[in-house]
This record gives structure tokens, C-alpha cells and sequence, in this order.
């Protein structure tokens, strides 16, 4: 496998700021659309919960970010759940279903991920240089990052990544995880080709850290591809909450066994019916 990657990778470089602490459509494409979701992980609340949902979409040399909002409602059986809750419930298939449903794409494949394999990755990549559109605010502290460019860590770039303080909460998030995204994606086309292949040894033995249904060689084609597309040809798709695409209020959602009045987001035309949405998202893939 090490020797196959090897062969794969080619490699290929103001002022920063260091912190060092039966679906209707799918386009010709040069890769299945990929469900990503970052999870948590061991030692949080919600540990097992999704709360960064995305679809990655190769076509025609362009990489689509599709997010998905994390409070979108879902139809499941008689009972209703956050849609962020479904791989908790051990409901990946169901999942992927709803995403296909959401989208208009045959979305088969997924990687699931937690904050520590996140950390770990950025920092053996020596951490990224971000430049951040708008402020990142800690709940808690106030503590703020203003928008300008800057090198961080591992555990800054979850912080970043986690951060919805903020007037639009969820989908500035989705905003700037995004930024990180295009900014991991530069950083590995810059990177050496042994420090990618350490990169890639440190992640097949973090095995308890990611989940996928891909086989890892169809992984290493994926990171081969990315690696060969320009990070401006990195759009992403977010369907706002101001859009009107959206209706907001409290729900009886099914949270860990418990039906509870929950807040949540759901079509226009109601739980489950995506068709405005597809709509709209097909119209993004140009």
C-alpha cells in the first residue's frame, strides 16, 4: 500500500500570524460523491454525533463542497431526528439515503472522522495557514480571532472548525469550515512526498479515529485527484437559513431514547420533501 501511494504522489508553494498552541441527476464525474462527517469522539458530549456534514463532489476538474445543516429534521419510521444524531443511532444507511435524497446525488461512500484525527493531521502536516473571513468567538471567554491570515495548530483548527458564536450559527460554521478545507487541500499539494507518505502511515494506525466503507486504495486515488485540481477550483454550496429555502422552530425529536422538544431546521415544503432544495443545489453544479 505504502509502495502504491508512493507512485501516486508527485509533489508539487504577506504576512502570517503564528499560533502554535433513483435519484433525479448525477453529473459526469471523475469521482463518486463522498459523505464526510466529523464527529467528536471519545471524551465529548455527544461524542458520536455528526456535526460537520458534507458531501465532497468531484466534476469536470472542480471539487463541490455540499454542506449539510447539521439541526435539518429527518423522517425516520414514525419518529423524527436531528440529522446529526442518525450515525449515533447506528443509522449510516439511512443516512445515506437521506443526503441522496437531499442532494439528487448517489451518495454511497462516507469517512467518518474525530477532532483528535483532525488534530493529528494538521499538525504533522506543521499545521495550515488559514486566512479567516470573520471573527471566531469563544462562547465561554469572548476570546476572539479577527478575520486576517494565520498559522495554526491542530487544536486551533478545531477550535476554528467547532466555533458557531455567531448570528448565523450553524452555517457560519459550515463557512469556515470550508476555509480550513481549502486550506488543508493546499497544504498537501505543497507537502513532500515522504511527508505525505508519513501522513498517511500515522492515519492507517489511528484505525479507532475514522470509519469508511471506502478500500484504501480507492482513499489514496481520492488524495491522488485532489492533490492535481487547483484549490480555487474548491466551491462549496450552503442553502443559508436566510435563503428561504428553510423553516426554523422546535420539534418532538427522538434524542437518545427520549422523544424531547428539540430545535431543529426543515424544508420549506416540509420534513422530507427535498425538492425545492435539489433544485437548488443542481442549479449550484455548473
Amino acid at each position: 500500500v505504502i509502495l502504491y501511494f508512493s507512485f501516486l504522489l508527485i509533489a508539487t508553494p504577506q504576512t502570517i500570524i503564528v499560533l502554535n498552541n433513483p435519484l433525479p441527476f448525477l453529473l459526469p464525474s471523475h469521482f463518486e460523491p463522498v459523505l464526510f462527517l466529523g464527529k467528536m469522539g471519545f471524551g465529548y458530549y455527544g461524542a458520536e454525533n455528526t456535526d460537520a456534514i458534507f458531501i465532497l463532489y468531484l466534476v469536470k476538474e472542480k471539487v463541490y463542497i455540499i454542506h449539510i445543516p447539521r439541526d435539518l429534521v429527518v423522517p425516520l419510521g414514525s419518529d423524527l431526528y436531528k440529522i446529526n444524531s442518525l450515525y449515533a443511532f447506528k443509522k449510516i444507511d439511512y443516512l445515506l439515503k437521506e443526503v441522496s435524497s437531499l442532494t439528487g446525488l448517489r451518495v454511497k461512500k462516507y469517512i467518518v472522522f474525530d477532532a483528535y484525527l483532525l488534530r493529528k493531521i494538521v499538525d504533522q502536516l506543521g499545521g495550515l495557514e488559514v486566512e479567516l473571513k470573520y471573527p471566531v468567538v469563544d462562547a465561554v471567554s469572548g476570546y476572539t480571532l479577527v478575520p486576517g491570515r494565520y498559522k495554526l495548530s491542530g487544536e486551533w483548527i478545531e477550535w476554528v472548525v467547532r466555533s458557531r458564536y455567531h448570528p448565523e450559527g450553524d452555517f457560519y460554521r459550515m463557512k469556515n469550515q470550508f476555509i480550513i478545507l481549502k486550506a488543508l487541500q493546499r497544504k498537501i499539494i505543497s507537502t513532500k512526498r515522504q511527508e505525505l507518505i508519513s501522513l498517511f502511515t500515522l492515519i492507517s494506525r489511528e484505525k479507532s479515529h475514522y470509519e469508511t466503507n471506502f478500500n484504501v486504495f480507492k482513499l489514496i486515488d481520492l488524495l491522488d485527484k485532489l492533490r492535481k485540481i487547483s484549490p480555487q477550483k474548491f466551491q462549496e454550496v450552503i442553502i443559508g437559513l436566510d435563503s428561504g429555502y428553510w423553516q426554523s422552530g422546535y420539534f418532538n425529536l427522538r434524542v437518545n431514547g427520549a422523544k424531547i422538544l428539540t430545535y431543529g431546521l426543515i424544508p420549506k415544503d416540509g420534513v422530507g420533501n427535498y425538492q425545492t432544495i435539489r433544485k437548488k443545489i443542481k442549479e449550484s453544479l455548473k
